[in-house]
């Protein structure tokens, strides 16, 4: 968000002319090597033209664009992140029938946070929709003091009964779809050859029992590269 102390666009001026610069040349030094960059793109917080000046400014030194947009306002996030290029899009509670279409030509990630509507009491992504026009959909839990939330399977339990996707479609959207929406599913997000071995074994009865035991997650092992850590 915007420090206090200072106006949007002046702290947006500051991103472009200090913080981006200063992050190319951390990247060219080998000091770190981030692969993301990510704008909250709403209503008293970061316009549509500034996000779009620091998501481009970022993209311009190699960076792929995951931004947060279209949640408490509609602000055309989705139609933004198609002519940006983005990877994927975080939240989307008030994505337009045109930004759905746009999301679902370019096959980008709409990674839904199910937690978010639950604790705003607010409406909740229209996810069916997505699905059933193609687009990739990644489901997360948000975890942030507001939503303080970290089972993954309440989420896919909130995706099932608040947003209608069918069992399957969760278990997807909260691994190969999440990986994607990362650019890491070449290596990550499911169980195949040439791909990382990372996953856990639970003590359920079936798979599905993952989302109907929406509070319960019994795991028996932690399995990272092949080998059994825990």
């Amino acid at each position: 968000s915007v420090p206090k102390d200072k106006k949007l666009q002046e702290y947006t001026q500051e991103i472009l002319t200090q913080h981006i610069p200063k992050l190319k040349q951390l990247i060219d030094d080998k000091v770190i090597s981030p692969t993301l960059v990510d704008v909250f793109h709403e209503k008293g917080v970061f316009e549509s033209e500034e996000t779009s000046a620091i998501l481009r400014a970022a993209k311009d030194i190699g960076l792929s664009i995951n931004f947060h947009g279209d949640e408490l306002h509609a602000m055309n996030s989705a139609e933004l992140a198609a002519q940006v290029g983005a990877l994927a899009v975080s939240h989307l509670e008030c994505i337009s029938d045109q930004g759905i279409t746009d999301m679902a030509n370019n096959q980008i990630v709409a990674t839904l946070l199910p937690t978010t509507a639950y604790v705003l009491r607010i409406h909740y992504p229209p996810a069916r929709k997505m699905i059933d026009q193609q687009v990739p959909v990644a489901l997360a839990s948000d975890f942030n003091p507001n939503a303080h939330c970290m089972s993954l399977p309440f989420v896919m339990n909130l995706a099932c009964v608040q947003m209608r996707m069918t069992m399957n479609e969760a278990l997807c959207a909260c691994t190969i779809n999440a990986a994607a929406s990362l650019n890491q599913h070449k290596l990550h997000g499911s169980l195949e050859p040439n791909k990382y071995g990372n996953c856990i074994v639970l003590e359920h009865a079936n798979w599905e029992h993952i989302i109907y035991e929406l509070c319960n997650s019994p795991i028996k092992h932690v399995i990272k590269k092949g080998s059994i850590i825990v």
